[in-house]
């Protein structure tokens, strides 16, 4: 965790504004980059769509660059070069380089993040880099890659302090990725994405999920298919995807359609990067008997969709959940109870984590018949029945951690 430990006490007011990011780009004289970069923002899906993006670019033959947020457990995570994260000795060297420029200019933790990527990538002489929107996407420090292409996966509930109470008003903040002339691929067509899109957007530069192409996909077990993408651009049918639930079909195809307004698909290519693709905690497997999946839903719409996949889907997990204080947890746990009436509860570390106490008061208020405490991550590893934990990218991390730690 360099540049984490380089941050960690210092309190840079945070002001949203990319004046700060972009002097520091201009300073290092990387307004012109050599690499074609792409960006992705939304609320839900967005890292998942990044890393299909990412796999089909490379399986294209092209060098990548990949830059990712958050990360779950080490930071290294964050920059990828063909899907390979900084080594250790490399990261120390850009934080250092970097450090006075990071000073210089104030720049946030994210900030800093960013402009390493955007350093690492050009250093490397990636050929296509695909970036992660942090938050929101107006004021984003990601946007100062100037993306040559974009999408907006969807409009949910998440970051309402600073992104706005209202869809209407995160929409905005959202769409602030568009660049005028270059295209966006929005992930729906339903309000508020695609009406706000066609007040601040040229029509001619939107691609529309359900109107300029569409995708067809099922979920049988623990495998999902794409059975058919369709579109003036590109068609595929068939399609094993490596990532597991029905929202990855959207994710999947807009990545198709994302990467190809940057390169001339080929079939065979998008089949085997769509089988291939790797994204760690999302619904992943991390062990099969008995079952341990990790999965990042960490707001209430992103728990609805994996519960209802896995009711859809007729899999029975018991769920492994925390939250941080200022979430909409106990919603959360609302849609948990409807899957389950078991619950394994965890207190997370990170001091934004919530109490023990209070999420064992919630469980007890919905009525879960069992209700079992954990004292540790490591606990999780070490239950006894199929299981999913969710609720906080934190936990994931630490769960992650104790994973680590065992192979040493």
């Amino acid at each position: 965790m360099i540049l984490y430990e380089l941050y960690k006490g210092k309190d840079y007011k945070i002001v949203p504004t990319l004046d700060r990011i972009q002097k520091a780009v201009d300073y290092l004289g990387l307004k012109n980059l050599c690499y074609t970069p792409i960006l992705v923002g939304g609320t839900n899906g967005k890292g998942s769509t990044c890393a299909f993006s990412e796999s089909i670019l490379r399986r294209h033959g092209y060098k990548t660059g990949w830059f990712v947020s958050p990360h779950l457990f080490d930071e290294k995570e964050r920059w990828r070069i063909n899907g390979q994260k900084i080594s250790e000795e490399k990261l120390r060297y850009y934080v250092g380089d970097l450090k006075a420029v990071f000073e210089r200019f104030e720049l946030t933790y994210f900030e800093a993040c960013t402009l390493i990527a955007l350093k690492f990538f050009q250093d490397e002489e990636v050929d296509f880099a695909v970036f992660e929107v942090g938050m929101g996407g107006r004021w984003d420090a990601t946007k100062v890659c100037n993306p040559s292409a974009c999408a907006i996966t969807n409009i949910q509930r998440d970051h309402t302090k600073w992104l706005g109470k209202t869809p209407e008003e995160r929409a905005r903040e959202k769409l602030g990725i568009y660049t005028q002339g270059k295209p966006i691929v929005l992930g729906s067509p339903r309000y508020p994405l695609y009406p706000l899109a066609l007040e601040l957007c040229r029509k001619e530069d939107l691609l529309v999920a359900g109107m300029d192409f569409f995708a067809e996909g099922k979920v049988e077990g623990m495998q999902t298919w794409l059975k058919k993408f369709t579109s003036d651009f590109f068609q595929i049918k068939e399609t094993k995807l490596s990532l597991w639930g029905k929202w990855q079909i959207d994710n999947a195809s807009i990545a198709i359609a994302l990467t190809a307004q940057v390169i001339k698909l080929k079939e065979d290519a998008v089949r085997l990067a769509l089988e291939s693709t790797r994204w760690e905690g999302r619904m992943e497997v991390i062990k099969k008997n008995p079952l341990l999946v990790l999965d990042g839903a960490h707001n209430t719409d992103g728990v609805k969709f994996v519960i209802n996949q896995l009711k859809a889907s007729g899999i029975k997990l018991v769920p492994v959940f925390t939250g941080l204080k200022e979430k909409e947890w106990r919603d959360s746990m609302k849609i948990l109870r409807t899957f389950s009436d078991k619950i394994y509860l965890l207190e997370l570390s990170h001091y934004r984590g919530e109490s023990l106490s209070e999420l064992v008061k919630e469980a007890e208020k919905l009525r879960f018949q069992e209700i079992i405490t954990l004292n540790s991550p490591a606990e999780v590893l070490n239950l006894e029945e199929d299981a999913l934990v969710l609720g906080s990218l934190y936990l994931l991390g630490e769960v992650k951690g104790c994973i680590e730690t065992s192979k040493k």
